[in-house]
């Protein structure tokens, strides 16, 4: 006939699934991960950071070979109103037209009051 049949739901027994040796793997993979996560970090922070150094040395230079070519320009004019004007004078007017530029641009680069009503 029918033999009946018991189901067991008990699960075996590992030797080494006792609490502080799974507690002692849960923190050591937890630990493992943090420190991958912390070497990926520096590593994805250390390239942006070179990526802006070098964009930032590259602007300088651009800068200031801009400023060297303002100079030469500013000198050149000086030079060629001294053809015609003793040469403090050339310096005084030159002087003069930067200053007046410096004041329009601060002018009509400063940002205006809003009225609020």
């Amino acid at each position: 006939m029918a033999e009946k049949q018991t189901f067991s739901f008990e699960r075996p027994r590992m030797p080494d699934s006792d609490w502080p040796t799974l507690i002692e793997r849960a923190v050591d993979d937890v630990a493992r991960i943090l420190r991958s996560e912390v070497q990926m970090l520096q590593a994805s922070v250390g390239a942006a950071l070179q990526r802006q150094i070098s964009e930032i040395v590259a602007l300088l230079a651009v800068v200031a070979i801009m400023i060297a070519g303002a100079l030469c320009m500013v000198f050149a004019a000086v030079l060629l109103l001294h053809q015609w004007l003793p040469l403090w004078q050339s310096f005084g007017i030159v002087g003069l037209l930067l200053v007046m530029l410096a004041a329009v641009s601060r002018a009509t680069l400063r940002p205006r009051p809003h009225a609020d009503s």
